[in-house]
C-alpha cells in the first residue's frame, strides 16, 4: 500500500493534457496520411499485378487422341484475344475507374465548400444581426409614415 500511494503523490512524470493532445493530433495527422499513402501504393501495385497477368498469352491446344481399340478422346483448345487488345481494355477500364474517383473527389468537394458557404461566418453573422436591428428600430417609423 505503501508503494501505490509513493506513485500517487510522485509528479516528476507528469504529462500535461495539452501536451498529450498535441501529441495525439500530430500521430493521428501523420496515420491518416501514410495510410493515404499505402491505400495508393497497393492500388498501384494491384493494377501492376493484373497487367502483368492478362499479358500472359493463356492459349492451348489439346489434339484430340485416337486409340487402338477405337477409343478417342476429344481435343480442346482455346485461344486468346491479342494481349494488345486485352491490356487496352484493361487500361480503359482502370482510367474510367480513376475518372469515377476523381468525379467522386470533386462532388465530395464542392459539398464541403457548399456547406461551408452555408454556415455562417462569425462576421456575416454580425452584420444581419446588425441590419435586424436597424430593421426593428425603423419599423415603428415606417409604421407612422404609412398611417399618415
Amino acid at each position: 500500500m505503501n508503494l501505490i500511494s509513493k506513485f500517487w503523490q510522485d509528479e516528476a512524470g507528469v504529462l500535461l493534457s495539452a501536451e498529450a493532445a498535441i501529441v495525439g493530433t500530430v500521430a493521428v495527422v501523420g496515420i491518416s496520411t501514410g495510410l493515404t499513402v499505402v491505400a495508393k501504393s497497393v492500388n498501384e501495385e494491384l493494377k501492376d499485378v493484373g497487367f502483368a497477368i492478362r499479358s500472359l498469352d493463356q492459349s492451348y491446344n489439346i489434339p484430340a487422341r485416337k486409340g487402338c481399340a477405337g477409343g478417342m478422346t476429344a481435343g480442346s483448345a482455346f485461344q486468346q484475344a491479342p494481349v494488345k487488345k486485352s491490356l487496352a481494355e484493361l487500361r480503359e477500364v482502370a482510367r474510367k475507374a480513376e475518372q469515377a474517383e476523381k468525379a467522386a473527389r470533386e462532388r465530395a468537394q464542392k459539398a464541403a465548400e457548399q456547406r461551408a458557404r452555408m454556415t455562417p461566418q462569425p462576421e456575416r453573422l454580425r452584420r444581419q444581426i446588425e441590419q435586424q436591428k436597424k430593421d426593428r428600430r425603423s419599423a415603428p417609423a415606417r409604421k407612422k409614415a404609412r398611417q399618415i
